[in-house]
């Protein structure tokens, strides 16, 4: 009985160890507009995740930027290179690594379209 309490002890911190390491991502669009810089709406933004053994780039999940311009993307895996495609073209301009920041976000440079 002791024995099967820390076993399942032990699996739940395993388990849990892997979920604290997800991290989040968050950006905002924006648009320039007469000298104003506007929050872009309602504007799909592509995750794509570098594959190493693929030697491409797999697009893994979209996200749609609300009201205020923002997009966020949830429970990544930390070190894993990726760049966003907007409006059919990549962003930014060197891809970024997912860092490990839980439970916080990763802070993405805005992008101006």
């Amino acid at each position: 009985m002791k024995r099967t309490f820390i076993f399942i002890l032990f699996i739940t911190l395993i388990l849990s160890s892997r979920i604290v390491e997800a991290t989040n991502l968050r950006g905002q669009l924006i648009r320039n507009y007469n000298g104003q810089n506007y929050p872009l709406q309602q504007t799909r933004v592509d995750l794509l995740f570098w594959n190493i053994q693929a030697q491409r780039w797999d697009d893994v999940g979209f996200a749609i930027t609300g009201n205020d311009g923002f997009y966020y993307f949830v429970n990544l895996s930390p070190g894993v290179t990726f760049c966003l495609l907007i409006l059919g073209r990549y962003y930014p301009a060197q891809p970024l690594m997912v860092q490990d920041n839980s439970p916080y976000y990763q802070d993405l440079p805005l992008i101006s379209t």
